[in-house]
């Protein structure tokens, strides 16, 4: 039994032997399997960790590339242009550089029609539009390459643009560049059917003529733009003189070239009477402007802005159109009175005034000589020898002058007999104090003794009252105006008020 039993152990022990022989390859292979586990667990959060360092740096790229690009556009903005400038300016401080700043405007009118989403995508071609038509600037400061094409446009924001272009050796290359970007770019463009319409507007300023810093230079550029697309005419390049004029007023002269289009503006007229028969021998116009929230606002708050704006011109040509359809008016109800218009030294500078009347006569069929226009000594100062020329050309077309507040400037009496001139104006500072003052009495009467020697009329602005009329009188002055006679009025209730004076002074 015990060897039998022996024997089932050496039989067992045999067994379990090759039982384990059996297994070792069992165990090497799972060995193996969990050795490849672990070195691809290993390696996969390996390729993890560094898939996270991509998308991580990706993630950076993106942002670095949205921080230093326009999210609707998609060009530089603000900041990669001042990083570049701060490079470039270091290497090469004493170059000559323009900023050339681009606003496209009426572009609220396609934001409002063609939706938010819509007016994104147009601002985007219009960008692109504009870049392109830059491929032939190299001058122009390049931010990258896309497509092998420069990048030369930088989006403010909005709708400005920018353009940095070196200079040095071109003293009008941003001008250049501005007026062909103005005049090539703003094609229409069909969105869903319907053509959109824009225009671009620009402005200049220098580098280091005009500052040094970005953020000085586009405050000038963008003044600079304020006055070239307000005000027509003016450059786009920014000039000292235009620190002068503050938004409100550069506001006010967009909104006055406005207000003639649309009628906002009307004319008073004032009477001049021969204080002697009370005949009634013209009427001086002055212009009100009915502004839609200032209110009715005279002469003296927009006429003098709007002659150094330039804004002069296009009212000038409004009030004289005005003023001969009156006169033609009148005629038509057989009344005869002139009608007297102030112009300025800017419009006596300026060859279009000829061809203006000579159009309008002939329009409105009206004599020249039923015009009367009064300037100011001033207009002569300037220019004389082209303000003398003009005054000959009216002469001859048959148009009556008068000098507007004589006495208050300084024009010589040799000068004055060279005037081809009418009548003289004295100032109502004189005429107002004429009873009370011996000095305004003798400086009246030296000036109307002068005026009769030399064969001119004189008429006396600002009499209101009987005792002053008739100390005129006494001296030789025959022509009055002032509130004695009438205040200001409106220019369409002329006419009636001319009847009205006839019927009442008829002797």
């Amino acid at each position: 039994m015990r060897y039998a039993c022996s024997g089932l152990v050496i039989v067992s022990a045999a067994a379990q032997a090759q039982d384990a022989g059996a297994s070792l390859p069992v165990i090497s292979l799972l060995t193996s399997l969990l050795i490849l586990a672990f070195i691809y667990l290993f390696k996969l959060k390996f390729d993890v960790s560094r898939l996270k360092k991509k998308l991580a740096a990706k993630k950076d790229n993106q942002l670095g590339f949205y921080s230093l690009h326009d999210d609707i556009s998609g060009f530089p903005n603000k900041f990669f242009l001042q990083q570049q400038l701060d490079s470039l300016l270091k290497r090469a401080p004493e170059q000559c550089y323009s900023l050339l700043l681009i606003k496209i405007s009426q572009f609220e009118q396609v934001n409002q029609l063609l939706g938010h989403s819509n007016s994104n995508l147009i601002l985007a071609q219009i960008a692109q539009r504009i870049n392109e038509q830059l491929h032939s600037a190299d001058t122009a400061l390049t931010f990258e390459f896309r497509q092998q094409r420069p990048i030369r446009l930088c989006h403010l924001g909005g709708v400005d643009f920018a353009i940095w272009l070196e200079c040095t050796d071109k003293q009008h290359l941003a001008e250049f560049v501005a007026d062909e970007l103005e005049r090539s770019v703003p094609e229409p463009m069909v969105v869903h059917g319907c053509a959109v319409e824009y225009q671009l507007h620009s402005g200049i300023a220098n580098y280091p003529e005009h500052g040094t810093q970005l953020n000085e230079l586009l405050e000038r550029a963008y003044l600079a733009l304020q006055h070239h697309s307000w005000l027509q005419g003016k450059s786009q390049v920014f000039s000292p003189d235009m620190l002068h004029f503050t938004s409100d007023k550069l506001t006010l002269m967009a909104e006055l070239r406005q207000a003639i289009a649309e009628g906002q503006l009307t004319l008073y007229v004032q009477p001049q009477i021969d204080m002697h028969s009370r005949e009634v021998l013209a009427g001086e116009v002055y212009v009100r402007w009915r502004h839609p929230s200032r209110g009715l606002m005279t002469p003296d708050s927009f006429l003098a802005l709007a002659e150094e704006t330039g804004v002069i011109y296009p009212l000038t040509q409004w009030v004289l159109k005005e003023a001969v359809a009156t006169i033609a008016q009148l005629a038509q109800a057989q009344l005869v009175s002139k009608i007297a218009v102030n112009i300025s030294s800017k419009d006596l500078l300026q060859d279009e005034l000829i061809d203006t009347l000579e159009f309008l006569f002939d329009k409105y069929k009206v004599k020249p000589q039923q015009l009367m226009l009064e300037l100011k000594e001033q207009a002569l100062i300037a220019e004389p020898a082209r303000a003398m020329s003009m005054m000959q050309r009216l002469h001859r077309l048959g148009v009556e002058l008068a000098l507007d507040d004589f006495g208050t400037g300084f024009s010589s009496l040799a000068y004055l007999r060279k005037l081809p001139i009418q009548h003289v104006k004295v100032d109502c500072s004189f005429i107002s104090e004429l009873h009370k003052s011996d000095m305004h009495s003798a400086i009246t009467g030296a000036i109307i003794d002068m005026a009769r020697n030399l064969d001119l009329g004189v008429i006396a602005e600002g009499v209101e009252e009987v005792e002053v009329e008739q100390k005129l009188l006494r001296m030789g002055c025959q022509r009055g105006q002032g509130f004695l006679y009438s205040r200001p009025f409106e220019l369409s209730g002329f006419a009636v008020w001319l009847k009205q004076w006839q019927q009442a002074n008829t002797k």
